[in-house]
This record gives C-alpha cells, structure tokens and sequence, in this order.
C-alpha cells in the first residue's frame, strides 16, 4: 500500500528573540530598510496618546523655533549693518588713497593720478585734499556747523555729475541730510570759513553755490560731509596742495593684490585702503556678533531644555513599548538610540522651522526697511536703516551649535529611561 509522502512543515519563526527584532517590518513609505532605532524613534514621536506627552512635544518644538528664529534674525541684523557701513564707506571714500606727506602741486598729482588709472584694476584715480570748517546755518546764525570738506579734483560717481560745473560762486555737492538742515537748495548760495592760516587771526571763507545733493545712507558723510573741485579752490586758496590720490577699483575687495604694484610703482606715497582705515571699526563689530552668539546660544540651551523634558514624558508614555522592546532582546543601547534620535528629530525640525522663520523674517525686515533710525540714533549707528542679511555660514553655525546642544540635553533622559528593568516597567504600566 503506497504511503503519501509526510509534509513536512518549515517553521518560519526564528528561536532566538533578537531575530524577532532584527525581522520586524520597520520599513518606510518607499519599502527601503532604515535603521531600526530611527524607525522606532518616529514611531515613538507620531503615536502620541497622552496630552501630556502631546503638550511637551510642542512646547519644546515651539521654544527650539523661536529661540533659533530670534539667533538667525540677529546674526542677519549685525551681517546686514556690518555690510550696510562697508557698503558706505567704500561709496563715500575711496578704496585706497596715495597719501603723499606733503603738499602735492597740481601738475604733480595729476601725473601721478594719470599713471594710476593706467594700472590693471583701478578704475579711478584722481587728486583728493580734506579741510575742516564751518558752514553757515540759517535757523541760527551764531552757531555753524563743523563740516569736513572734501576737494576733489574729478567728482565722485555717486555725485551723479561727470565733471564739475563752471559756475560762479564755486560748486558744492551737500550731503543730503546737511543741505536739508541747512536749507541749501539747487542753486543757493552758502558760507563755508576755513580755519586761519598760522600766524594769522584771519580767518579765510569760500562762497559755495549748490549743485546738487548726495545721500549714502551713511550719517557721518551725509550730515557733515560737502565735496568741492580741487582746482578751483587751490586758485582760490594756493597755499593749498593736493594731500594724495584718491583710487577707485574694480572690485573693493581686491586691495590686497592691487596694494603691491601700486607700492612697488609709487614708492614716495604711502597707501591705506578702507579697511585699514576703519579696522578698529570692523573690529569692534566683529566682536559684538561673536557676543551676542554666544548669548542667545544660551537661549537656545535653555529651549533645548525643554526637549529634555519631552524626552522624560516620552519615556514615561513609552514604558511598555520599551520594556517589550527588552524583552524580546533589545539592548539598553538600543533604548538610548531610540530615545535620542526621538529627541534629536523633535530639536531638529524646530531649528528647521526657526531658520525658515528668520530668513523670512529677515528678507521682510530688509524688503520693507522695518529698522529705521531718526536723526539722533543715525548719528550714533552711522546708518539711517539696518538690512537683515542671512548668509550661509551663519546658518550652518546656527544649526550646528542647536543640533549639539539639543543632542546633549537630549542624553540625561535616554541614559536613565535605558537603566530602567523590562519587568518594573510592565508592572508600571
């Protein structure tokens, strides 16, 4: 009598318990494998059943946002008011200047600025001189302003003028907030007294006819500032020489490379560019920013902090789901993986947020120029508005430092929830 063959049947469950893990379906939408600890830190995050649990969450999420909102908006304000004063000062001086330690004469300084402007990389050069003195103010005759003037052989592009008109009394181009105290329309004639020569008590002046207006957003050379031709005040003033060559260039930033020939070719004067003139400047900048860095760095701390606390809630809600994860062989080393990639994923999706939130913030504030200054304040910040101006670097320096410090507030609380024994927490829960 045939006999059917005995089936036999293939257990498909692995003995040992780790396989159970290792073979879970923790997979995500695209069906490609990801790291265990991952895949159960989301879970952990999307399956909230507690409010109390669901209210941490979100306040650590919130407090992570809005303190690296507060870091971005901040950074962008000092990048954009560092940049807003270089931007100035390259407008309203030049990139370099040729001082030459004398009183140049006419015929020298104009063959010096000839050669210049023969040199690869300068655009402009011209005879420049700087005077002190007094303009007349019309709302109170007893009390001039002190002003700086700034005789020019060849005027400034900003000036909008080409060459300088021949007009008689002398030309003057006014810094827009001096002619409007002033009251110096196109046109009108103003008073401007030098200070006496030495030995002398008399005290020379120069009739000045307004040719126009120019405003660099910059407070010192808009309210102070006035620009002559050169030429005509040394017929006016002989004594008077050209203090070096004033040197415009192609790119600001190239003074470095350009500094060496012009130095190598001029040897008699003596070159400065406009961050060797301003550099305590910058410096002091420089350092404001690292400070206020470290400080709302701090705030972040603080806020990091509060993704400490959601952590300790979770893992109190999470107590079965980990002491079942034990059970079947997980580590103690997989608990503080899960834990703190549940912490990071909740730190670093509100520094997502807060980057965003600041650049807008930012491209707003700059777009619609929110910061503004009135006179006063514009003498003290040099500038009549701040730009916001997020750049790269201090954005990788944001998330770095609040992924660090949301990862270490994060590490206290999945330390202790892995110390915890599988069986106290099933009679816990």
């Amino acid at each position: 009598m045939h006999r059917a063959p005995r089936r036999v049947r293939h257990s498909c469950t692995p003995s040992n318990p780790r396989e159970v893990l290792a073979n879970s379906r923790f997979i995500i939408h695209n069906s490609r494998p990801v790291p265990l600890a991952l895949d159960l830190a989301v879970r952990f995050l999307r399956r909230r059943t507690g409010r109390l649990l669901r209210g941490t969450a979100l306040a650590a999420f919130a407090a992570v946002a809005l303190a690296v909102t507060a870091l971005v908006i901040t950074l962008a304000l000092m990048r954009g008011y560092t940049d807003a004063i270089a931007a100035a000062l390259q407008r309203g001086n030049a990139h370099m200047v040729g001082f030459a330690g004398y009183r140049m004469s006419a015929d020298e300084s104009l063959g010096l600025a000839a050669e210049m402007r023969r040199m690869d990389g300068v655009r402009r050069a011209t005879p420049v001189t700087y005077l002190s003195g007094l303009i007349d103010d019309p709302a109170e005759p007893a009390s001039p302003l002190p002003i700086t003037i700034k005789a020019v052989h060849d005027p400034p592009a900003y000036t909008g003028l080409e060459f300088w008109p021949e007009t008689e009394p002398m030309p003057v181009i006014l810094g827009a907030r001096l002619a409007e105290q002033v009251n110096a329309r196109v046109g009108e004639v103003s008073t401007v007294r030098l200070p006496p020569a030495s030995g002398t008590w008399i005290v020379p002046s120069l009739q000045l006819q307004a040719a126009g207006t120019f405003s660099l957003s910059f407070a010192e050379f808009d309210q102070q500032w006035i620009l002559v031709p050169l030429d005509r005040v040394q017929r006016i003033l002989p004594d008077v020489g050209a203090a070096g060559i004033e040197i415009e260039l192609d790119d600001p930033m190239a003074v470095d490379r350009i500094r060496g020939p012009l130095e190598e070719a001029f040897p008699t004067l003596l070159f400065t560019d406009w961050r060797e003139m301003n550099r305590p400047l910058f410096a002091a900048l420089r350092w404001q920013t690292i400070s206020l860095f470290v400080v709302l760095s701090l705030v972040v701390a603080v806020a990091s902090f509060q993704v400490s606390s959601a952590l300790v809630v979770l893992a109190i809600d999470k107590r079965r789901a980990a002491g079942t994860l034990q059970a079947l062989g997980g580590t103690p080393a997989l608990i503080r993986r899960v834990l703190l990639l549940s912490g990071l994923l909740l730190g670093c999706a509100g520094i997502g947020l807060g980057i965003a939130i600041g650049c807008a913030s930012s491209w707003l504030l700059s777009t619609f120029r929110l910061v503004r200054f009135p006179d006063d304040l514009a003498r003290v910040y040099m500038i009549d508005s701040v730009p916001f101006h997020p750049v790269w670097i201090d954005l990788v320096a944001v998330a770095t430092v609040g992924v660090a410090l949301v990862a270490a507030a994060s590490l206290w609380p999945a330390w202790r929830a892995s110390r915890e024994d599988p069986v106290a927490a099933f009679r816990a829960a």
